[in-house]
């Protein structure tokens, strides 16, 4: 920021030329044009002020990429060896190259070392780029060993010292995103974990912005038909929550009934957890991102990059070797997902553009505000492309969206279990070992667990999220691209399909 200071009478006046959206929530002695700021040199009388030195904020129109607020910042990243976590550590490294230290908590997992893990991660195909670009920016990615769901995350005293002293910017996405999660594990990582990250930013000495990773999902239940950006009033009251973890098995599925609405335990717990971060974070400086369904990477780091079989991802691949045929819905549903990357964007630009602003401001990042996508193209655009492929198994693929679950059924009869017994009996006359029918439980598995939201439709609004896209300049549009009006779905559903066969399908074999 430029500085000029002025002596009058014996009089120190530092004058700050800073852009206007610094000031939201800031503790300032004056703002003022330039025009006005002359006038005031003029006719003040500065011996009748009551400091003997005084900062007047200029008001000014200069522009601040994106990538200067990270400069020299350094930051701190739960759940950074997840989907959404290795492309925002890509993107940090890579967009924002000045940025300083970039510390990820990690934990054993399924006994590899956190060491281990991050080895791992870095031998992404993500990071491909950077080691090409920018290697030397590999060296700032940290690991902090400790655990979501212990006291002060599990840190050691020494690590929890540097990040006091260290860390700016803090970025909670790690939480447990399986469904049929037993409500204490949920509650303990979700919402106890959210609780012990706010706790560890309000020790840090240098912290601008907490940023905390919500689901779109969170505030969908059986009434509400519209999401806005808005926090909405928490479920249940967290005493009743452990009442009813008390007084159940922690095994038991939960019907929506029993959790106000939500599916399942992670939409239910996610409710919960923006509750807590808005009750508990203070005068924590915060911003909420609720995505949708994440999916593949759209254009960088890796295009079509995809972690894990989560979501619609088995489904429509299933859909593509002919194996599904009829699904729960209508055809003009909307098939509510949002490219990762696109994610990660919306996530950098909100917390760069917070200004220590005492506001919770909540984003929505999502697709079907401004470009909605139907089931129903998004089924044919995926066909399309796996067609050109030859990657079906069965004639024909194709699929039928209904709301008659007898029609369902004759479908699923004919055309899914007839073929899958008979191809598990070639197999098992040919001596190899049958897949069809166990390949169909678990689609059955799959299509169960994601009925609630594939036979509902919400209108998701994202108002706000592109008035902050609006206030970028085309610079920063294109180094951090985030608006889901620029998405081509044809394109999109033939790089998702890419992606799935060679990050997922060809990778496992």
């Amino acid at each position: 920021m430029p500085e000029r200071a002025h002596q009058l009478t014996g009089i120190s006046i530092n004058i700050l030329a800073i852009p206007s959206y610094y000031f939201r929530g800031s503790l300032v002695h004056a703002i003022v044009t330039p025009r006005q700021l002359a006038h005031l040199l003029r006719v003040v009388k500065l011996e009748d002020l009551p400091r003997k030195a005084i900062a007047i904020i200029m008001k000014t129109d200069k522009y601040v990429p994106i990538s200067d607020f990270y400069a020299g910042r350094s930051i701190f990243i739960t759940g950074g060896t997840g989907f959404l976590g290795i492309v925002l550590i890509e993107k940090l490294l890579y967009g924002c190259p000045d940025i300083g230290n970039i510390y990820i908590l990690v934990r054993e997992k399924k006994g590899v070392s956190p060491a281990e893990r991050v080895k791992n991660l870095v031998n992404s195909p993500v990071f491909e780029r950077l080691k090409t670009d920018k290697p030397e920016n590999l060296k700032k990615i940290i690991p902090v060993i400790g655990d979501l769901t212990e006291l002060n995350l599990g840190i050691s005293t020494q690590d929890l010292q540097i990040l006091y002293d260290e860390v700016s910017v803090v970025f909670h996405l790690a939480a447990t995103i399986k469904f049929n999660e037993p409500l204490s594990v949920a509650v303990k990582i979700n919402v106890g974990g959210t609780e012990e990250v706010i706790k560890l930013c309000q020790n840090m000495k240098n912290i601008e912005v907490f940023v905390y990773m919500s689901t779109i999902f969170s505030n969908t239940d059986h009434e509400r038909k519209t999401i806005v950006e808005k926090l909405y009033p928490s479920p249940k009251h967290m005493d009743e929550v452990y009442r009813m973890i008390e007084e159940n098995d922690p095994k038991e599925t939960f019907s929506p009934e029993v959790l106000c609405g939500r599916p399942n335990t992670y939409t239910f717990t996610k409710a919960l957890a923006e509750n807590i971060v808005a009750e508990k974070r203070g005068s924590l400086p915060t911003v909420m991102i609720r995505p949708s369904v994440v999916t593949p990477v759209k254009d960088e780091p890796a295009k079509g990059w995809i972690a894990n079989w989560m979501g619609p991802t088995p489904i429509l691949t299933l859909l593509a070797k002919g194996w599904v045929r009829g699904l729960y819905g209508e055809n003009e549903f909307t098939f509510e997902i949002i490219p990762v990357d696109y994610v990660v964007n919306m996530t950098i630009i909100a917390a760069a553009r917070q200004n220590r602003s005492k506001v919770l401001s909540i984003y929505h990042s999502c697709s079907t505000a401004d470009n909605p996508l139907t089931v129903l193209n998004a089924k044919i655009n995926y066909l399309k492309e796996s067609s050109k492929h030859n990657f079906n198994e069965l004639p024909f693929p194709g699929l039928i969206f209904t709301t008659s679950n007898w029609l369902l059924f004759i479908i699923a009869f004919i055309f899914q279990t007839i073929p899958a017994y008979l191809g598990d009996l070639v197999l098992y006359l040919s001596g190899r070992p049958i897949r069809y029918i166990k390949m169909l439980k678990k689609l059955e598995l799959c299509v169960s667990t994601l009925k609630y939201f594939s036979s509902r439709c919400w209108a998701m609004k994202a108002s706000r999220a592109q008035e902050l896209i609006g206030t970028l300049n085309e610079q920063d549009k294109k180094k951090f691209p985030c608006n889901p009006r620029d998405i081509n779905w044809e394109e999109y559903m033939a790089t998702y399909f890419n992606g799935v066969n060679k990050y997922l399908i060809n990778r496992s074999s």
